[in-house]
């Protein structure tokens, strides 16, 4: 019997220590449960800023790219179809260039479309791009990145687009004041998007124009545009623009067709050269993302440094 109660004393002994030990135990587990409620929390605040800041870098890269045309692809010239835009006519006509661009062009399947100086207005390249026009040809005079138009200018009309500076008035050696259309015109106001055309400045100009003009036509989705470097003189600018159509019309590329009318003008020296539209965009994607990583760059120091101010003296707290 008392042998019993030293073994009941020995087990007992046993059990007390056994739960003493479990009683220590149960503050560290709950020290271990709090410390991982707020590892979570905060697994979650890093999660949510980055979630953060590739949304707000994804929404602005594709209003960016939609406004400059990059969301936008690229498709093959609709069908055979070319206009032939004739302002100059007004006081230099040459129904001889006109017949013979429309022969050569037609010669080879296309539909040819005039528009002589009665009726080309602001209108007229405010809806040029929706027209499907494969190849545009714009006889008429440029300066200062802007198409001169053929029609008379009034103060109380386009007013909207007078006051956005899109359209002005401007001469052409004559006393009555045209409409002049700005290259930023045709980027924002005209409707409809070509399909890959190719666009053919026939005004004098100078580089930056025809960057200018380049940049504004690819934003409406055309493929190409070829102007001059310089001025140039009515009759230089229809024989060159003449073999430019005839080169094109035969299945050359735009830039063997403008090596085949690179001539110079003999007096004023003005030389047909071209914009690639997709060189443009290119440039604009790399542009786009430079501008993106400045942007999460500074978004990290704004959300980032005032989190470090707070956390890193907790954390070397704790240490």
């Amino acid at each position: 019997m008392g042998q019993k109660i030293k073994r009941e004393n020995s087990f007992d002994t046993l059990l007390n220590q056994s739960l003493d030990k479990q009683a220590h135990g149960r503050p560290t587990a709950r020290y271990a449960g709090k410390a991982a409620s707020r590892i979570w929390p905060r697994r979650h605040v890093r999660l949510t800023l980055s979630l953060t800041i590739l949304l707000v870098i994804g929404l602005g890269a594709s209003v960016w790219a939609w406004q400059n045309g990059i969301w936008f692809p690229t498709s093959s010239p609709n069908g055979l179809r070319a206009v032939l835009i004739d302002g100059l006519s007004v006081n230099n006509p040459d129904p001889s260039f006109t017949d013979n661009v429309t022969r050569t062009l037609s010669s080879v399947g296309y539909t040819v479309d005039y528009i002589g100086p009665d009726k080309f207005t602001v209108d007229t390249l405010a809806n040029l791009p929706s027209q499907g026009y494969g190849l545009v040809i714009i006889r008429a005079h440029t300066a200062h990145s802007a198409i001169i138009t053929s029609e008379p200018y009034t103060s109380s009309k386009y007013v909207f687009a007078q006051l956005a500076g899109h359209v002005s008035p401007a001469t052409i050696g004559t006393p009555v004041e045209y409409f002049a259309v700005e290259a930023q015109f045709i980027s924002s106001e005209s409707h409809g998007r070509f399909q890959n055309s190719i666009i053919v400045l026939m005004g004098c100009g100078d580089p930056g124009d025809r960057e200018t003009f380049g940049a504004a036509f690819a934003d409406k989705g055309a493929g190409y545009l070829i102007g001059f470097d310089n001025s140039v003189s009515a009759q230089f600018t229809d024989s060159e623009t003449s073999t430019l159509v005839s080169a094109l019309a035969h299945g050359n590329t735009v830039q063997e067709s403008v090596n085949l009318a690179s001539n110079a003008d003999p007096v004023y020296r003005g030389q047909f050269g071209f914009v690639v539209a997709s060189s443009i965009l290119q440039q604009r994607t790399v542009n786009l993302l430079s501008e993106l990583s400045l942007f999460a760059i500074f978004f990290i120091i704004l959300v980032f440094g005032p989190l470090s101010v707070f956390l890193v003296p907790k954390l070397l707290a704790r240490r």
